[in-house]
């Protein structure tokens, strides 16, 4: 084990318990937030590397009200990873060689089976879940040469975030459902025949037939997961954005007491929510009798079982904070949605 794993390890286990290597399974989570990234190089802030990931990794999302970071990063020289245990993303980039302390510290990381990788491909992405400590995630950006790691960086670096993204729903939803209600989920299910794993600090707001749907709630800050359905004999395409614009408004209106959306923010584009194919629908929605407004998200996926076509709706009420780590969590969430 590399000094910087074991001394990870060293710090985050309690002392009575943990002296040592290899009891990293009985180290603290890292306690930082989802948001945050450390990008590790050799050179560290004024580096090459660090110039060409932080504007992939920190990409601008619009939340239509504003824009926000994807993720917040923290550039350090790899000499410096010992003093930084907190973050729970973690990116390590830099040529495969044993000379630099990034290089040694991606030789300990991969192992003979993922050295052996990059050097027959030239350079490689690797993900490393749960290192060096459980719910902690290590990418790794690497090739045997500088050109081949720029070539890397240029051809697959715009994938970095949803890497990342896609780790951070997976820990999120994991450490969200160590405290579940599975009876609340199995009635659903009996009662309109979709399953959703619903976490205990979720509760019920509402359950109607008139017009039929089912609305979860954590606060606060607001954030809702609802699922709503309407007969259908085909999936819907891109071409029937109107008649999903239509189908959500309707619903909203009489759901939530004349809310509202706006048309001429939203944009429809093909997705997938968990195993199943989608349409996304996004935008701003707002309530002119509450004075209020906010993010929405709309998966449309048709069941064709069924002939139904199922809308799983996530919206955020959040006024002056950051919208990106709610709608995050409502992801990971919705993405347990099944209608089988």
């Amino acid at each position: 084990m590399n000094n910087w794993m074991y001394r990870w390890a060293i710090v985050a286990c309690s002392a009575a318990a943990c002296c040592l290597p290899g009891c990293g399974d009985l180290a603290i989570p890292p306690t930082g937030s989802y948001s945050d990234v450390l990008l590790v190089t050799e050179e560290g802030p004024d580096g090459e590397w660090t110039g060409l990931l932080t504007p992939l990794l920190a990409r601008e999302l619009d939340y239509y009200v504003d824009t926000e970071q994807e993720f917040r990063v923290t550039a350090i020289k790899a000499s410096e990873l010992d003093d930084f245990p907190g973050f729970k993303n973690i990116v390590l980039c830099g040529e495969l060689n044993s000379t630099t302390t990034v290089g040694q510290i991606i030789i300990d990381m991969i192992g003979d089976t993922g050295v052996e990788q990059v050097r027959n491909d030239g350079a490689r992405i690797l993900k490393k879940q749960d290192r060096p400590v459980k719910n902690q995630f290590t990418l790794i950006v690497t090739a045997v040469s500088r050109q081949a790691l720029v070539d890397v960086i240029e051809e697959r670096g715009a994938g970095l975030a949803d890497i990342l993204e896609e780790s951070c729903r997976e820990r999120l939803r994991r450490h969200l459902l160590e405290r579940n209600k599975p009876e609340l989920s199995e009635r659903l299910h009996s009662d309109f025949g979709f399953r959703l794993r619903i976490p205990s600090l979720y509760r019920l707001l509402s359950e109607n037939a008139h017009p039929p749907g089912v609305e979860l709630i954590r606060e606060p800050p607001t954030r809702i997961l609802g699922v709503f359905w309407t007969d259908r004999r085909q999936a819907p395409t891109l071409a029937d954005e109107d008649e999903l614009f239509k189908l959500r408004s309707d619903y909203v209106w009489k759901r939530y007491d004349k809310d509202q959306m706006d048309r001429e923010r939203t944009v429809f584009e093909p997705a997938k929510l968990g195993p199943n194919d989608a349409i996304r629908m996004s935008g701003y929605w707002f309530n002119d009798e509450e004075v209020l407004g906010g993010y929405y998200e709309t998966y449309f996926i048709f069941d064709r079982r069924a002939d139904l076509l199922w809308a799983v709706d996530l919206l955020v009420l959040a006024p002056g904070k950051p919208k990106h780590p709610l709608v995050r969590e409502l992801r990971a969430l919705a993405e347990t949605f099944r209608t089988r």
